[in-house]
C-alpha cells in the first residue's frame, strides 16, 4: 500500500517547531553579529579610525537591513500560517492583505486563489444541496397539491350532491303524489273494466252481435291503455327513485371481488336488455386480471356502476344493430370487459362496438339529466350516478369514443397505501 502523503495533524507541530527553531537560531546569530558590529563601531570611534568607522557603519546598516527583512518575512510567514490555520478550520472569510513582491507574497496570492476556489466549491455544493432539497420539496408539494385537488374535487362533488339531493328530494316527493293517484285510479279503473266485462257477459243476450263486438273492443282498448298507464307510471317511479338516490350512500364499504362483481352485473344487464330487445346476441370478451382480487368498495353502489355501463353498451349495440338491419347489413355486437391491477390502482374497462358518442357530447355525458338516448328511453342520470360513485371511492371515470365505431369507459380506483395496513 502506498504511504499516505497527506499532511496529518501529527506532522504540523513538528514542522512548525522545526521552522521556529531555525528562525530562532537565525535571529540569535543575527543578534550576535549586530552586537559584534556595534562593539566594533564603538571601538573604531574611540580609536578615531575613520575608515574602520565607515566600514563598521556599513556592516551595521547591512545587518540592520537584513534583520529587518528577516523579522518582516517572519511576521508575514506567521500571518500566512495563521491564515492557513483558519482555512483548515473552515473559516474562509478570514484573509490577510500582504504587500510586496517576493516569495511570501506569491504564496499569499496562491493561498487567496485557493480560498476563492474553496468558496466557489462550497457555493456549488450549497447550490447543489439546495437544488436537491428544492426538487424534493417540489415533489412533496406536487403530491400534496394532487391530494388537495382530489380532496377538493370530492368536496365539490359532495356539495353538488347535497344541493342536488335536496332539490331532487323535493321534486321526487311532489311527483310521487300524482304517481300514487295514477296508480290508485289505474287499479280502480281495471277493476271497473273487469266489472264491465262481467256485466256485458251477463247481458250479452240483450245485445246484438255488432254491439257486443264494439263494447268488447272498447273494453280491450281500455285494458291496454290502463296497462300502458301502469307501465309508464312504474317507469316514472323508477326515475323518481333514481333522483332520490342522488347524493345518498347505498351501504357500507366491504372487501369485494371486483372481477366477480363486474361479471355478475354484466349478466344482469345483458339479460335485462335482451328481454326488451328481441334477437339481440352479444359476444362477450373477458380479459380479467386474476391479480385484481378484492377491494374495499360499497358493493351496491359499485355494482350499480357496472350495471349502468354495461346496460348503456348493450343499448348502443342494439341501436346500431337495428340501424344496420334496416339497411340489410351484417353486424356482430361485441362487448369487451377488461380489468387490470397496477402498482397504485385497479383499472376497469368496458368497451362496445355500438353507435358511439358524438364529439360534442363527450364533455357533457357525466352531467345530471344529460342523455344522448332518444326521448323516452333515458333521463341522463346513469352516468352522472356512476361518476359520483366512482369519485366517492376516490377514483375517476373517463370515456373514449368514435361515433359509429366504439365506446370505451375506463374506471380507475386507487389502491390503499401499503403502509395503512389495508389489504
Amino acid at each position: 500500500m502506498a504511504p499516505d502523503t497527506t499532511p496529518s495533524s501529527r506532522q504540523h507541530p513538528i514542522s512548525r517547531f522545526s521552522l521556529r527553531r531555525k528562525s530562532v537560531q537565525v535571529i540569535i546569530a543575527m543578534t550576535a553579529i549586530l552586537v559584534v558590529n556595534v562593539i566594533l563601531l564603538v571601538e573604531a570611534v574611540s580609536a578615531g579610525q575613520s575608515t574602520l568607522v565607515v566600514l563598521a557603519a556599513v556592516c551595521l546598516g547591512l545587518v540592520l537591513f537584513t534583520f529587518y527583512r528577516l523579522v518582516r518575512t517572519g511576521l508575514r510567514t506567521v500571518a500566512i500560517e495563521l491564515w492557513i490555520r483558519h482555512m483548515g478550520e473552515g473559516n474562509l472569510d478570514y484573509t490577510v492583505d500582504l504587500a510586496g513582491n517576493d516569495e511570501v507574497n506569491e504564496a499569499a496570492e496562491a493561498l487567496e486563489q485557493l480560498r476563492q476556489r474553496s468558496i466557489e466549491a462550497l457555493q456549488l455544493d450549497l447550490v447543489r444541496k439546495l437544488s436537491e432539497d428544492l426538487q424534493e420539496k417540489n415533489s412533496e408539494l406536487e403530491r400534496v397539491l394532487s391530494e388537495l385537488r382530489r380532496t377538493q374535487d370530492r368536496m365539490v362533488v359532495r356539495q353538488k350532491l347535497v344541493e342536488l339531493g335536496e332539490l331532487t328530494a323535493g321534486v321526487a316527493h311532489e311527483i310521487r303524489n300524482p304517481l300514487n293517484f295514477m296508480r290508485n285510479f289505474s287499479e280502480s279503473s281495471e277493476e271497473l273494466v273487469g266489472e264491465l266485462r262481467e256485466a256485458m257477459q251477463q247481458h250479452s243476450g240483450d245485445l246484438d252481435e255488432r254491439t257486443r263486438a264494439v263494447i268488447a273492443g272498447i273494453i280491450d282498448d281500455l285494458t291496454e291503455n290502463l296497462l300502458r298507464i301502469r307501465s309508464h307510471g312504474d317507469r316514472a317511479e323508477r326515475i323518481v327513485q333514481d333522483m332520490a338516490t342522488i347524493g345518498r350512500g347505498g351501504g357500507k364499504p366491504q372487501p369485494v371481488a371486483i372481477n366477480d362483481l363486474l361479471i355478475d352485473r354484466t349478466l344482469i344487464a345483458f339479460h335485462s336488455v335482451q328481454a326488451q330487445a328481441d334477437g339481440l346476441e352479444i359476444e362477450v370478451h373477458r380479459d380479467c386480471d386474476p391479480d385484481v382480487g378484492e377491494m374495499e368498495v360499497v358493493p351496491e353502489e359499485m355494482g350499480r356502476v357496472f350495471l349502468n355501463l354495461v346496460g348503456n353498451a348493450c343499448f348502443a349495440m342494439d341501436e346500431k344493430r337495428r340501424m344496420i338491419e334496416q339497411d340489410s347489413g351484417v353486424y356482430k355486437p361485441a362487448l369487451w370487459l377488461r380489468t387490470e391491477r397496477t402498482g397504485e390502482e385497479i383499472v376497469i374497462r368496458v368497451r362496445d362496438n355500438g353507435t358511439g358518442i358524438p364529439p360534442d357530447s363527450m364533455d357533457k355525458i357525466f352531467n345530471p339529466f344529460y342523455t344522448t338516448k332518444p326521448s323516452g328511453t333515458g333521463v341522463g342520470l346513469g352516468l352522472s350516478l356512476c361518476s359520483d360513485v366512482v369519485r366517492q371511492h376516490g377514483g375517476s371515470i373517463t370515456a373514449e369514443s368514435e361515433p359509429g365505431e366504439f365506446t370505451e369507459m375506463t374506471i380507475r380506483l386507487p389502491l390503499p397505501d401499503r403502509g395503512s395496513g389495508s389489504g
